[in-house]
């Protein structure tokens, strides 16, 4: 009986340590995974498009830039999609939706990377050529992509609404972080209403919360005095005593200008409900008017492949002239 019982005691040990196992590889698999943004790739092709890239180059935000960006992307999923795959899907939608038209007589697809280092991104720049005319060889389109790689951050992140001064002093993975954050706050509100919670943003800095800009210096000047190693131990005592006091009193500022921010994201989130409905709308009407063009193409592509290939070989010559 005892036997039996320790028996038991194994097996129960056995099958809560495959539980745990099992537990903690479906948490690594399914968890979102910390991101580290490294770069804003803007498409345009008249709907302009920003994505903002993580370190393995992969989707982890995007903005719309004009109206028919947010008309033609706002239903597709591009989180997690590699840069070159959410470049072709751009193409491919905005083809579909008659922005790039189909039996076009050349049509340049501008995408350009703003990042820290763009000798990294050299790769990157092929491929995404590689995927997006690709899909254009495939339907006998006569387009091609052309990438540039900078390292004007600064310029990409205004193009969301933030402004020149707050830019200002910032290291590029810095300004990486605030287009990130910004990112978070303008999804899912409609663009016509995007500029309307920014000066919101900017109004609570400028006048309600601008005592969070002088506890910040005072933070900062007495975390260097601190760290300062000819002050005496008894003054830096007192000295974090300071610290964690303003700390406690900015923290709860934060929280304060927090709230405010998000009770109106939510009021422009439901405003938006109607822009996004009517953007759908137009989609389908675009993607309808379309149908009966991108079927009568794919016959003559069908029958004069080699001529169609041959003009398409021109144009692209013609962009990297």
């Amino acid at each position: 009986m005892e036997k039996n019982k320790k028996n038991v005691g194994k097996i129960i040990a056995l099958v809560v340590s495959l539980v745990v196992i099992v537990t903690a590889a479906l948490l690594i698999i399914f968890l979102p995974k910390n991101q580290t943004p490294k770069a804003v790739m803007e498409l345009n092709v008249n709907p302009n498009v920003q994505f903002l890239l993580d370190s393995n180059n992969k989707v982890m935000a995007v903005n719309y830039l004009n109206d028919d960006a947010q008309t033609l992307l706002k239903d597709t999923n591009f989180n997690g999609k590699s840069a070159e795959q959410a470049a072709q899907l751009f193409v491919k939608l905005s083809t579909e939706a008659g922005f790039i038209e189909i039996s076009t007589s050349g049509t340049r697809v501008d995408v350009t990377i703003s990042c820290e280092t763009p000798e990294e991104l050299t790769q990157l720049k092929d491929k995404i050529i590689e995927n997006v005319n690709s899909y254009f060889d495939e339907n006998g389109i006569i387009a091609g992509a052309v990438v540039s790689i900078t390292e004007n951050v600064d310029e990409a992140i205004q193009k969301i609404g933030i402004q020149a001064k707050d830019t200002l002093n910032k290291t590029k993975k810095e300004l990486l972080e605030l287009y990130n954050e910004t990112s978070k706050d303008l999804k899912d509100i409609a663009l016509c209403f995007q500029s309307e919670l920014m000066t919101f943003i900017q109004d609570l800095k400028d006048n309600a919360f601008s005592d969070m800009v002088a506890l910040e210096e005072r933070i900062d000047n007495l975390m260097e005095q601190i760290e300062n190693s000819n002050i005496a131990d008894e003054i830096k005592k007192e000295l974090q005593k300071q610290l964690d006091t303003i700390k406690t009193e900015y923290n709860k500022r934060v929280e304060e200008f927090n709230n405010f921010v998000q009770e109106k994201i939510d009021e422009l989130k439901e405003k938006s409900k109607e822009i996004y409905n009517q953007a759908r709308k137009q989609l389908q009407q675009h993607k309808q008017n379309c149908k009966k063009l991108i079927k009568q193409h794919k016959e003559y592509f069908k029958n004069h492949k080699e001529a169609v290939q041959d003009a398409i070989n021109a144009y692209r010559e013609s962009l990297t002239a």
